[in-house]
């Protein structure tokens, strides 16, 4: 239901939309209340070295957020012709062992044990396109590969597929579905895939992507085994690669912040030491969390793991955005890595505080739980949509958020901004997308968001290079809520707004000749 009113001051009259807010505290939106958990499944070279180890550590230490359909042992160019599931267990089992005080904190969303025991399994011990010669060649498939096959049937919902080694295993799935399906099985087979890549460590990948072009597939472009040119090294590599050095803040990947926070009780002993970057493989995992930040099917849009655009237009493959953040030091960066690092403080600080839930119960004043958001009586962490005319403002109204330990709204630091980067379609961001103006009032948990008039918001450099459609010649602008809770560690919660301009009813209807004045 929208409302106008009419704002008079001395200079304007200005619309306003008012979406409806949340009657009352008895409809108050759960803490574990979020949308559908993505279905994952990885594909790791465990053993190659610690990082995969690690982030199998942080993966389960986050398995509430996410449905684990498989664990899967591969090689890559640095593990040939070994797999290793039993490293995978230990971890599991170590999960064990912290699983009861977890399921206090998670009301019970944590898979069991047994049940991610039960989906460990090993790919073929070949290296890269050698397991889909062998298939070829008639043997069967491995016990991964044909897991990976059965989940992706058993469902009509996405499988994001985390490679965070080479894929031989997915290569060789997918021949076999190539070999025994019709092509219009296959294609319904291949529109339920979306891998993301910690870029291509084996020959597979490059295959994959040329003989399924309809896969979504999340992988830098780069030389093969230049590693700091890829937006994944964001995750902690600035210090190993060289890269944005003073923008992101290297202490919260140290040794020591490791030790101190995450090397912790029975289940930190499972996280090995570092030895060249932190988590490598991590951002593959925070790239599904249900953050209300984060949007899985929409990689453009930017988020923990990063922000990625085609290579093609209308093309599947993605691979690295810029972002501009203020780094550490005050000065301004604008790098591939940034759209990861821009997180740190807030994906590190959620890590810590999960490690301590694994060695106290609930009510522990030692830990401390994320924030629920809501945006105008709006529960859970998908994009909140919300139609909006150029020129007028809109009020969006955060005050029935609050910090589950305390119940207060009071408790937490909120903060309005603008993720301008994702409406743009070219480098230069300002040349397209106008600033919006946020006036945040009430403590910081509501805004007034002014947009802009219509010869900015439907006539910008995007709409030149957009089909002849009315809808599509404005732009739609991403507003971020961002709340951090008080507890410590500070976990931080999000929600976005994705808010859809459109031309005031007396102004009809943009077409191609309404746009052949603008010049690039």
């Amino acid at each position: 239901m929208n409302f106008v009113l009419l704002w008079l001051n001395t200079l304007s009259i200005f619309s306003i939309t008012l979406l409806p807010a949340v009657a009352d505290s008895t409809s108050r939106c759960k803490p574990w209340e979020i949308d559908t958990k993505p279905r994952v499944f990885v594909l790791t070279d465990i053993c190659n070295e610690p990082d995969d180890a690690q982030s199998l550590v942080r993966l389960l230490a986050h398995a509430d957020q996410y449905d684990i359909k498989g664990l899967v042992a591969t090689t890559s160019y640095w593990l040939n012709y070994t797999t290793a599931p039993d490293e995978i267990e230990k971890i599991v089992r170590s999960y064990g062992k912290v699983l009861d005080n977890l399921q206090e904190h998670g009301h019970g969303q944590f898979p069991t044990e047994d049940y991610l025991l039960s989906v460990i399994r090993s790919g073929a011990q070949s290296y890269g396109l050698a397991a889909v010669d062998t298939l070829d060649a008639g043997d069967e498939l491995s016990s991964g590969a044909k897991l990976l096959v059965d989940t992706i049937d058993s469902s009509t919902e996405p499988l994001f597929i985390q490679a965070w080694g080479g894929v031989n295993t997915l290569a060789q799935a997918l021949r076999h579905v190539q070999l025994t399906r019709p092509n219009p099985q296959l294609r319904d087979f291949l529109e339920k895939i979306r891998v993301y890549a910690i870029s291509d460590q084996d020959n597979a990948g490059i295959w994959v992507r040329h003989e399924f072009p309809q896969i979504r597939y999340i992988a830098s472009i780069h030389a093969w085994n230049a590693y700091g040119m890829a937006a994944w090294t964001g995750i902690s590599g600035e210090e190993f690669y060289g890269f944005d050095k003073g923008g992101p803040d290297s202490d919260l990947v140290s040794k020591d912040w490791v030790k101190t926070n995450i090397q912790v009780g029975p289940f930190g002993e499972a996280y090995p030491d570092i030895m060249f970057i932190m988590e490598g493989d991590s951002p593959a995992l925070l790239f599904t969390m249900q953050n209300g930040l984060n949007a899985p099917e929409h990689p453009e849009w930017g988020g923990w793991g990063g922000r990625y655009a085609p290579v093609g237009h209308g093309g599947r493959h993605f691979a690295d955005t810029a972002d501009h953040v203020v780094g550490r030091n005050g000065q301004t960066y604008i790098s591939n890595h940034a759209t990861i690092w821009r997180w740190r403080k807030a994906y590190q600080n959620e890590f810590a505080a999960r490690m301590q839930w694994t060695l106290y119960g609930s009510v522990d004043a030692r830990t401390s739980h994320p924030p629920v958001l809501v945006i105008n009586g709006s529960c859970g962490s998908r994009p909140l949509e919300v139609e909006v005319e150029a020129g007028s403002s809109v009020m969006l109204d955060a005050t029935e958020s609050y910090d589950p330990d305390s119940g207060k709204s009071t408790a937490l630091n909120f903060s309005w901004w603008m993720y301008a980067e994702v409406t743009a379609t070219q480098w230069q961001v300002r040349w397209e997308v106008p600033e919006l103006v946020l006036h945040v009032v009430s403590g910081g948990s509501k805004v007034f968001v002014d947009i802009p008039v219509a010869d900015k918001s439907c006539k910008g450099l995007a709409a030149l290079h957009m089909a002849n459609d009315a809808k599509a010649a404005c732009q739609v602008y991403h507003v971020i809520l961002e709340a951090v809770g008080p507890g410590s560690p500070q976990i931080t919660r999000y929600r976005r707004v994705l808010l859809k301009v459109r031309l005031p009813a007396d102004m009809g209807e943009p077409g191609r000749s309404a746009l052949a004045h603008e010049e690039l």
